[in-house]
């Protein structure tokens, strides 16, 4: 069962960075109802990295301390996406928040595949 959260949790990171990327470029290119989709089905990514990231938490008994620290930076990113998305929607500026998404987003996958040692 570790195994299928993983494999949902690693599926839901690579298709909510490609959402993320399309998104935001539509939003800026002003083609909003085809961002606003992306938009929303990035929102049930959130969900499925939310829930499968704590279901390997759960099953690791909190094993490493490291992995609280990856879930905590995961989860600001997922919050940096969000507002880089709506203040894109909005036309305001928003690059700062795409930059820091983006990095923490880097840092989260070096954090999991164990790139930054424990």
């Amino acid at each position: 069962m570790l195994k299928g959260f993983y494999e949902a949790h690693v599926g839901g990171w690579e298709v909510a960075l490609v959402l993320f990327i399309i998104g935001y470029i539509l939003y800026r290119m002003d083609k909003v109802k085809v961002a606003k989709i992306l938009h929303m089905i990035l929102r049930l990514m959130y969900i499925i990295i939310i829930v499968a990231g704590a279901g390997m938490l759960v099953m690791t008994n909190f094993a490493d301390w490291m992995l609280l620290v990856k879930g905590i930076l995961g989860i600001v990113a997922i919050g940096l996406i969000e507002m880089a998305m709506v203040r894109a929607s909005k036309r305001v500026p928003s690059t700062g928040f795409f930059i820091g998404a983006l990095v923490l987003f880097v840092l989260v996958i070096l954090i999991g595949y164990g790139v930054i040692l424990r």
